[in-house]
């Protein structure tokens, strides 16, 4: 006996059942990416723990006594496992940026899958600037803040805690900058309308200072205030590519609901 096929809704319609495998296979292949980007890691740990523990480095130039501590037979293991997983998870971005938003292109219209990519190509973008802001504080918050011990001290700094505050500083850093484009994606989704955004840019403004203030690691506040600023300006621009979508959105609507009455009207004058 032959096998029915199912027809594939136009409009990108699901089941729940369906919409929770989709997600189990993007969230596994997420993974696998993450994996990947793992193994690479992995070979290429030696010059990315150089490069992580420069700062220590360039401390030490200065005459500075800042060295690492390993505490455990198993803490250079341990440590190695979570930095190429953290550089794994950087590597991958393109791939797993593309996995979420293809996620929701079932949620799109026809048209707008063309979205998808369009999407991942500004995620990357956004998360390499974070990645990048994170990669560029990390050496100035290491100076500022270890110069506040006496000159004449030797800094032993437990490994696991420096690289820790390390990788916590750079992700943070990158996946703030994704805020905005999830506010875009919501609004392509007709879940968040643009005014609604509109309404409380003021907690917007006050969240993002208050986030600059606690993940930025230096006391001074020029910095918190040009990352705060920044992320303000994403924030308005969401803003402006939501209204746009509204716009079109709603003439789309008014047309469909205008074509709706007159067809109305016409059979109402046929019935009579």
């Amino acid at each position: 006996m032959a096998r029915l096929k199912k027809k594939k809704d136009p409009e990108g319609r699901m089941p729940l059942v369906e919409h929770i495998r989709e997600l189990r296979s993007r969230i596994l292949w997420s993974l696998l990416g993450i994996l990947i980007g793992t193994v690479v890691a992995w070979i290429f740990y030696d010059p990315i723990f150089t490069f992580m523990a420069q700062p220590l480095a360039d401390l030490r130039e200065q005459g500075r006594q800042a060295e690492l501590n390993f505490e455990t037979i198993s803490a250079a293991f341990d440590l190695k496992l979570r930095i190429t997983m953290f550089a794994g998870f950087i590597l991958a971005s393109p791939w797993w940026l593309y996995q979420t938003w293809a996620y929701l292109a079932p949620a799109l219209h026809r048209k707008e899958k063309a979205y998808v990519l369009i999407f991942t190509f500004a995620g990357i973008v956004l998360f390499a600037i974070g990645v990048g802001m994170g990669l560029l504080i990390m050496p100035h918050a290491v100076q500022v803040l270890t110069s506040f011990a006496p000159s004449q001290s030797e800094m032993l700094m437990k490994a696991n805690l420096y690289f820790s505050f390390y990788m916590r500083l750079v992700i943070v850093f990158g996946i703030s900058m994704l805020v905005p484009l999830a506010m875009v994606g919501l609004n392509q989704l007709n879940i968040l309308r643009a005014t609604t955004m509109m309404k409380t840019w003021r907690w917007a403004v006050a969240v993002a200072f208050i986030f600059a203030a606690i993940a930025n690691p230096l006391p001074d506040p020029w910095t918190m205030t040009f990352q705060a600023l920044f992320l303000v300006a994403l924030y308005f621009l969401a803003i402006g590519v939501c209204f746009l979508h509204d716009k079109r959105w709603d003439r789309k609507q008014a047309r469909i609901e205008a074509e709706l009455d007159a067809a109305l009207a016409t059979h109402e004058d046929d019935a009579s």
